[in-house]
């Protein structure tokens, strides 16, 4: 499979919206005319004449925050949070799909265009509040569906999402008092770091003693006063000339939504495994026989010095580790509490493996949802203090994406991920403006 790298977003912080707009746009440029019905001739050794290419783009994959940005919705900080549906944060809980109205495309863009010709900022953000929904350029393709054609996340929504949520905060397994510590270290600045800081200042400073020196001696291009003022007048919109510019706002900080609930830390239940049960799990995690091509979780789960978890653990942990030992100790043939535990847990392995599997129905879609809803009830009955996230609502659409787009893992983030690793490693000497131009 060959990958073409479009775009990156400048560095080093993560790009906001505006930022995301404008990487898009000479993008969709190149692609809109390979979108057309008798497509784009392009000239191969074959075919000197040229022979018509059609390009499109779909689906959109990435990360949920990505996601969001790309494709024109708030973020799920939002009242209306939810790219598939009309639902709001206060109906987080609501597990009923026969009430919850789904978003359609046109919609959408519909929205979208209202955002688009509303001329005020605070226009702008009142009509996001209400719907959701703000422009992209991606809305200047006619035939991407803002909602058929965003992929929800098979590893940041179910994975690191779903699976994590449940390891780490309702049974309690992961690092807890380590992290105080972690941030404690991190907060301490060593000698190495000050060094590097002042060689870095000294690199900064001289990159801006070249580069006022550049400016100074290069000819001035800027016009006279009075071609600049012509062309200010004729800069002027009118009713004739008027365009709408998405991008009139560029100093917006505050429409990323930053009280994001799926980033506050949730309390820690009363739940615990107790220490036999701990050591049974590890020593199932040491002694299980893996394929080669399966990394084995760490086997001090639950301390603090493995680390964070990858996606692909979190996988191995719900799907071939935990199923093999927690029945062991769970299961009881009187009705008990851990008995609860067991049938809610065997809802969420049973959902894990049909939304990861490489071979999916309609029938097994509608056998998701069922398994999916359990488990979220059990959830409301054993954890009452720990409230839905976000992210347990979009997995609620889980089932119609894998009807439309088939299995999830195909169009996983994975690749994305692994490209990141790749272009992460690439040195950089502390001079990342530079980067675009090196590599």
């Amino acid at each position: 499979m060959n990958v073409f790298i479009a775009g990156l977003t400048p560095p080093p912080n993560m790009p906001n919206m505006i930022t995301i707009s404008h990487v898009l746009e000479p993008i969709v440029d190149g692609v809109s005319k390979y979108g057309t019905a008798q497509g784009f001739q392009v000239p191969t050794d074959a075919h000197p004449n040229g022979v018509a290419v059609h390009v499109k783009i779909a689906p959109l994959i990435a990360d949920l925050e990505g996601s969001c940005k790309v494709s024109g919705f708030l973020a799920h900080g939002a009242t209306c949070f939810c790219s598939f549906c009309l639902c709001t944060s206060a109906k987080l809980e609501d597990l009923n799909l026969q009430t919850w109205t789904l978003r359609n495309g046109a919609d959408v863009r519909n929205q979208a265009n209202i955002w688009l010709n509303t001329t005020t900022k605070s226009g702008r953000n009142i009509q996001a509040k209400k719907t959701g929904v703000r422009w992209t350029p991606l809305h200047r393709l006619e035939y991407w569906d803002p909602v058929k054609h965003v992929v929800l996340g098979f590893m940041h929504n179910w994975l690191e999402g779903i699976l994590k949520h449940h390891l780490r905060i309702l049974w309690g397994i992961g690092p807890d008092k380590g992290d105080d510590r972690d941030v404690e270290d991190n907060d301490q600045v060593s000698d190495t770091d000050v060094s590097e800081s002042a060689s870095e200042l000294d690199d900064l400073y001289q990159e801006s003693i070249e580069a006022m020196s550049a400016m100074h001696s290069t000819p001035s291009m800027s016009p006279s006063v009075s071609q600049e003022s012509s062309s200010i007048l004729s800069a002027t919109p009118t009713l004739e000339n008027f365009q709408p510019n998405p991008y009139a706002f560029d100093d917006e900080e505050s429409d990323e939504d930053l009280d994001d609930p799926d980033y506050i830390a949730a309390a820690r239940t009363s739940f615990n495994f107790s220490k036999s049960e701990l050591v049974a799990i590890r020593h199932c995690i040491s002694n299980i026989s893996l394929p080669t091509w399966v990394q084995r979780p760490p086997v001090n789960l639950g301390e603090a010095s493995h680390g964070n978890l990858k996606a692909h653990e979190y996988l191995t942990l719900f799907s071939v580790i935990f199923p093999l030992i927690i029945p062991e100790f769970w299961y009881l043939p009187e009705p008990t509490n851990l008995q609860q535990h067991l049938i809610s847990f065997h809802h969420l392995v049973s959902a894990t493996n049909i939304v990861s599997s490489f071979k999916t129905s309609n029938s097994k879609a509608d056998v998701y949802t069922y398994h999916y809803i359990q488990y979220r009830t059990s959830l409301q009955t054993l954890f009452p203090h720990n409230h839905s996230k976000p992210n347990h609502h979009y997995a609620m659409h889980n089932a119609a994406i894998l009807k439309y787009w088939g299995p999830l893992p195909s169009l996983s983030e994975f690749p994305g991920e692994r490209m990141n690793g790749i272009l992460q490693k690439i040195k950089t000497n502390r001079r990342l403006s530079k980067s675009p131009i090196t590599i």
